[in-house]
């Protein structure tokens, strides 16, 4: 066991993370798993966007970079354009000063990609997102339609705040679910329809307030009515009503939490440990991810193999330390590189091959510091650089968080880890403050019941409740609550998707004894919590 050198605390290094890392020939890490993912975390600013302009035409963009950010940055279009041309950066590396320093210099003198907002239609103000239509505020996203405030999902039509969704259709509210159609408030469901407030309900079909049923309809609280007696009882809820809403919600909070859990959401797993995961074998201390094989450390990572310390990937193989990366093989300590092999502490770069310490190329190969070189001098180049970072200490360690073009409060650090301001700049990191123009008075009571708003609303400044900033609700967001019958938010997007999020459990495991037959299992709930755990035998048994 290894004292992590940022928490202190203990962690284990295996046999086979030795062999990975022998593979790179990087030395064994110093930082435990869940510092080392936020280290890279504050690299990716996924949900801040800021009006800029860009550095090659003056143009007015949407950015994930401030206007008052030292790091220059161009529109996608531009950036993709022949106008853009990153090379004409390089530089030739200097053996008498660290390789993190030059590299911060190139980084400064390259404009940025401002989004990434890959084949939008009407959807501008979406961040790593990817061939979406019609979609407002959407973040890490793909293939979805008609829908606003949605992060983390994919194939989703006409849903609204909603997080971790697949195949969904007129849903608001929902989470962890996949397959489900006009469902509010539900999380950990899959394969139904006109749900409201369910936890764990496969191929059901109105139902209210319900927990692990399976193939059920017209249930309410986990017993039976007839449809008379159910649609009476859903017009008594008035989900039109906010207070009313919110008190349905609350009550079925509390009502699950006195029920028995599974371990784990795992499925179709083999020697694997971590939570949500599909179809994995071999994946170690892993979450929110599938297909995966012989991997630790990995989070948001899909189709891949042999990779250690990534955060959000797909199709990559014998990766270490990424983070944003997609089509990779074979590369270690890159952001946000894509289609591309043997890349070493590279940045922004695209369809390339055989990359050190560059940033912001397409189509590139042999290149060090953005400058091109014939194969041999690219390797034998290679090969003194990393002579010198070891000297320096620099060789195995990912980027400092001095080189993020981000403060803490603008990444998903910030929710996976929150920190007050006071102790994230204790650790080393920035911070940036709140815009006071975000933060104006609200000029409007809201009323409690949505079928006495009018369509004024929409030009309203109204204030969070929770952290006071200011947000909107959007012609299309309105007719969405008109259409569910459910009452308007009182509440900014940042703070509904941080409600959301804290529903799921932290990227924690911990040894639990199953409740019912005492077997020893690895679970994500904290033993001080006071659900009950079931193995997935045991809870089978419960649910079927």
């Amino acid at each position: 066991m290894k004292n992590c050198k940022k928490c202190n605390r203990p962690f284990e290094i295996r046999e086979a993370d030795r062999g990975f890392y022998k593979r790179f020939d990087v030395p064994e890490p110093e930082m435990c798993p869940d510092c080392r993912l936020q280290h890279k975390l504050c690299f990716r600013n996924e949900r801040t966007l800021y009006k800029n302009k860009s550095a090659m035409s003056g143009a007015s963009i949407i950015s994930i970079y401030a206007p008052d950010s030292k790091y220059k940055c161009i529109s996608p279009q531009e950036w993709w354009s022949e106008k853009h041309e990153a090379l004409e950066y390089g530089q030739d590396f200097d053996f008498n000063r660290p390789f993190f320093e030059q590299f911060q210099e190139l980084l400064l003198k390259v404009p940025r990609i401002s989004l990434f907002n890959i084949n939008p239609t009407n959807s501008d103000y979406c961040q790593q997102a990817y061939d979406n239509k019609n979609c407002y505020l959407c973040m890490v996203l793909e293939k979805c339609e008609d829908c606003m405030y949605v992060s983390h999902s994919n194939g989703l039509r006409d849903c609204f705040d909603c997080i971790f969704l697949h195949d969904c259709e007129l849903c608001y509210e929902c989470l962890d679910s996949n397959k489900l159609y006009a469902c509010i408030g539900c999380q950990s469901c899959q394969n139904s329809s006109e749900l409201i407030n369910c936890y764990d309900c496969i191929g059901c079909k109105n139902c209210i307030g319900c927990y692990g049923l399976r193939n059920k309809q017209y249930y309410i609280m986990n017993e039976p009515h007839t449809r008379e007696q159910y649609e009476v009882k859903l017009k008594m809820l008035e989900l039109n009503k906010y207070s009313k809403y919110q008190n349905a919600r609350r009550f079925f909070e509390q009502f699950i939490k006195g029920l028995p859990h599974r371990a784990n959401w795992n499925l179709n797993v083999e020697e694997s440990s971590g939570n949500y995961l599909i179809n994995c074998k071999n994946a170690l201390e892993c979450f929110d991810s599938f297909e995966l094989q012989d991997c630790s450390y990995c989070t948001w990572v899909f189709t891949s193999h042999d990779c250690h310390d990534v955060y959000g990937m797909g199709h990559g193989s014998f990766v270490l330390e990424g983070l944003g990366v997609e089509k990779l093989n074979n590369s270690a300590f890159n952001t946000f590189v894509s289609d591309s092999s043997d890349c070493w502490y590279s940045d922004v770069c695209f369809h390339s091959m055989y990359l050190f310490g560059c940033t912001g190329l397409k189509h590139k190969k042999y290149c060090i510091l953005n400058k091109e070189y014939m194969e041999k001098e690219y390797e034998n180049l290679k090969a003194k650089i990393i002579e010198h970072m070891k000297k320096t200490g620099e060789w195995g360690q990912f980027f400092p968080t001095a080189l993020s073009p981000f403060s803490y409060n603008e990444t998903a650090a910030n929710y996976r880890f929150p920190l007050s301001e006071e102790t994230a700049l204790e650790n080393g990191f920035s911070w940036c403050e709140p815009d006071p123009k975000e933060y104006l008075k609200q000029d409007f009571e809201m009323t409690d019941d949505l079928a006495c708003v009018d369509a004024g609303i929409c030009d309203k400044i109204l204030a969070c409740a929770d952290c006071g900033k200011n947000y909107k609700i959007m012609p299309k967001e309105l007719n969405f609550y008109r259409k569910r019958n459910v009452a308007l938010p009182r509440k900014c997007t940042d703070c509904r998707f941080l409600d959301r999020f804290k529903l799921r459990n932290p990227r924690n495991l911990y040894e639990r004894k199953c409740e019912k037959c005492a077997m020893t299992v690895s679970s994500s709930f904290a033993p001080a919590r006071e659900e009950k755990i079931y193995c997935e035998t045991c809870y089978k048994q419960l649910v079927n």
